[in-house]
């Protein structure tokens, strides 16, 4: 029984599980990332800009192409959640020596993203007599949860006196309790605490992508990132 649960269980996982397109490295300290943007990168700190010869503005360098989508993760947690199945061994017949019940535990990732691709021309502020780029972020938001499948535990089954034998279950079944665990991951994640730290992170790593982009355009500027 256990065994059939839990490949139902992967089926269900496969079938309904979000997938996104994001570009992430991870340091050993701070998190970083690598992507294309139209700059050839000689090492972590030097590029070059296309047609560099020429003069180019903030926002050429900086702003997606319309096609592009671009999600960068700045915080991924972990959390780990249960949900109990209970069935009634003779159906609409609810006594508790009739009762069967299993847990199925989840462990999952959850990644909170910036949308770069979200940047206009509205999301940059030139100072130009301070020297001073800002730009402007939304806030990060929990975009996908990562479900590991080696951490999926199916718990033993515990029957009443006289409710023998394995749970009967439907698919409903296994539907609403796929449901209900993604609803406690979903909560166990987006919490006011990791809300804040992928602000944080958020305003340290999109300076860290812009500011060499920037000072290729201009070295006497500096970068400033705020929330909209």
């Amino acid at each position: 029984m256990k065994k059939r649960l839990l490949i139902i269980i992967c089926i269900l996982l496969v079938l309904s599980s979000i997938t996104i397109i994001i570009v992430s490295q991870k340091t050993k300290k701070e998190d970083s990332v690598a992507y294309d943007d139209g700059i050839t990168y000689i090492d972590p700190n030097t590029i070059i800009l296309n047609d560099s010869g020429a003069k180019v503005s903030f926002s050429e360098v900086i702003l997606s192409q319309p096609e592009e989508t671009r999600k960068l993760i700045v915080f991924t947690q972990k959390a780990t959640v249960g949900a109990n199945i209970e069935k009634d061994k003779i159906k609409n017949i609810e006594f508790e020596f009739l009762k069967q019940r299993q847990k199925v535990t989840y462990t999952a990732n959850g990644n909170f993203v910036v949308d770069l691709d979200k940047l206009t021309e509205n999301s940059i502020k030139d100072d130009a007599d301070n020297k001073i780029l800002t730009i402007i972020i939304d806030h990060p938001y929990l975009d996908s949860i990562e479900i590991d499948p080696q951490k999926i535990i199916v718990g033993d089954q515990e029957n009443g006196k006289l409710a023998f034998g394995d749970m009967a279950l439907t698919i409903n079944d296994y539907v609403s309790l796929e449901t209900e665990l993604q609803f406690n991951l979903k909560n166990a994640l987006n919490t006011a605490n990791n809300g804040q730290e992928a602000d944080d992170r958020a305003l340290r790593m999109v300076k860290k992508i812009y500011e060499p982009v920037v000072k290729a355009v201009d070295k006497e500027y500096t970068v400033e990132v705020k929330f909209r």
